[in-house]
Parts: structure tokens; sequence; C-alpha cells
């Protein structure tokens, strides 16, 4: 034994890390904890496995009773801890208040043990599960305290019950619902000229009856059906609007060149007959001149 210290003293230390932690809290307060943990390098069977029970034990006590081990190994633990949940009877069941954990506390005990020359610890764990008697679950990552829960587990026997008149059960099966199945998607649909939705969709808690459905969507025809609802049961309708091809318009843009091209042609006209009759008018002012000279 004291050459096996005296080896550990020499190398390096090694490490214990913490893994998960899983709690499960009795209908008594008391709890069963499974502890997981990840022995590094050579203390894995090197280090005494009573030693690492004690200092696991010291480090994991949350109450004046410290944790039964009740089986370990060289990677997990099972530990009873007595009245880790404080109960207390309430109005409808029993309310539970855990004790808190700190891991750190586990970690300066290792430090002030035998153990501290040859082991570096880190005990929080990376995961917790906190598990109560109605199996309710509160989770944890990487926390160096598992804070106290507070958490109540309803008793049947004290929940009063609540007593479902003829007349409510009446009105909740005088309802139906109406499958509606539509070409194209998206059409828009009236229940008695009341907007319920688009299709196709499941439109439920309609009125048993007879209804008028409209379909509508723009481009489409619109169209509607009477449609009976039956209690307790889903009407299947299916729809296809029909398509409404657009209105071909003319050419737009060469009704729009048209009066500019009319408006440039007549300017033409008149400018090039204004051309032509000074022309014509300038001849006709020199022929006069030309039968003047010649009389003279």
């Amino acid at each position: 034994m004291l050459a096996c210290c005296i080896f550990l003293i020499v190398f390096p230390a090694h490490a214990f890390t913490a893994n998960s932690l899983d709690i499960t809290v009795d209908k008594n307060g008391d709890a069963v904890a499974i502890f997981r943990f990840t022995l590094e390098g050579i203390i894995e069977n090197s280090i005494p496995q009573s030693m690492l029970e004690e200092e696991l034990k010291k480090g994991l006590t949350t109450s004046a009773e410290p944790p039964e081990l009740q089986s370990m190994d060289q990677s997990s633990a099972t530990l009873l801890m007595k009245k880790f949940a404080d109960t207390s009877d309430v109005p409808t069941g029993t309310e539970y208040r855990t004790a808190t954990m700190d891991f750190k506390k586990a970690e300066v005990a290792l430090q002030n043990s035998a153990l501290s020359s040859v082991v570096s610890a880190d005990f929080s764990p990376e995961s917790i599960t906190l598990t109560f008697p109605d199996l309710y679950q509160r989770k944890f990552s990487n926390v160096d305290v598992l804070p106290a829960v507070s958490h109540t587990v309803i008793d049947p026997s004290k929940t009063p019950q609540t007593r479902v008149s003829p007349a409510a059960t009446a009105a909740s099966v005088s309802t139906g619902s109406l499958n509606v199945t539509s070409s194209p998607l998206n059409v828009m649909v009236y229940l008695d000229s009341q907007y319920i939705g688009e299709a196709p969709s499941v439109f439920s808690e309609i009125d048993a009856g007879t209804h008028l459905v409209e379909f509508k969507k723009e481009g489409f025809e619109s169209a509607s059906k009477n449609v009976t609802i039956l209690e307790g049961r889903t009407t299947n309708v299916a729809i296809d609007l029909r398509y409404i091809p657009p209105v071909a318009k003319g050419d737009s843009s060469s009704f729009g060149l048209f009066w500019p091209v009319v408006i440039i042609a007549l300017i033409a006209i008149v400018s090039g007959g204004y051309y032509f009759w000074s022309q014509k008018k300038k001849n006709d002012d020199r022929e006069d001149e030309d039968t003047g000279y010649e009389s003279e």
C-alpha cells in the first residue's frame, strides 16, 4: 500500500469526472441516486474503492443522515438518500420540496482528503434528472448547485370530480366537422355568408344541420353548395372551381402611337402643300415679270 501511494505521488494527478446524476424521489421523501462518473488514467486501478466510496458519500450528503451506498463500481454508484425531500399535505395532494446539493463542497472535501495529491475532481455532473413519484421530471445541465425544487403530486381522491350535466353533454355532440378539398388551393370558404377560412382544410365545431357553403377565389368562378352537417361526424366536400381566362386586350402600344403618327402626317402634308404652293407662287411671279419685260 505504501509503495502504491508513493508511486501515485511521483506521477501527475489524474481526474475524477462526474457524468450524470439521476435522482428518483420516493413517496416518503427518500430518494435513490445513480451517480455516473469517469476515472481517468491509472487511478481507476490504483485508488482503493473504499476511499472513493467514502469521499463520494461525503460529497453527496444533503441531510443529517449521510447517504447509504447500495452499490458501486469503477464507473457508477447507487446511493439511498434519506429525507432528500420534505413532504407536506396540500388540498390537492402531496407537495415535495427537495434538498439542495452543492457539488463544489464535494470537490473541497476531496481536496482535504488523502486523495488530493493524486486526484483532480470535477463533481458537477453534465446532466441531472430529478424524477418525482408521479414521474414528473426536472432536468439540469452543467450546474454547480442543484437547487431546491418544489412539486405537487396530485391525489385524484382529493380532487373534486366535475359532474357533466346532460345539457352540456348534448351541446358537446351537437356539432360536426366539414372537410373541404379544393382545386385550386387557397379557396376562400364562407359558411352561411360568414368567412371561416381557406381550403383545403377541416373546419370543426359547426352546428349540425344544413348550411350554405360558398367557395370563392379571384380569377375563378364562385360556387356554392348546401351541405348537411351531422352530429359528431365529418362531412367531406370536394370543390373544383372553373378558371376564368383573362380578357384579351388590344395592343396598347400600337394604339398609343396612332395619334402621334396621324398628327405628324398632317403636319407633313400641310408643310408639303405650303412648300409646293409657295414654289408655284414664286414661279408665277417670275413669269409675270418676264411677260412685263417683253411688252416694254
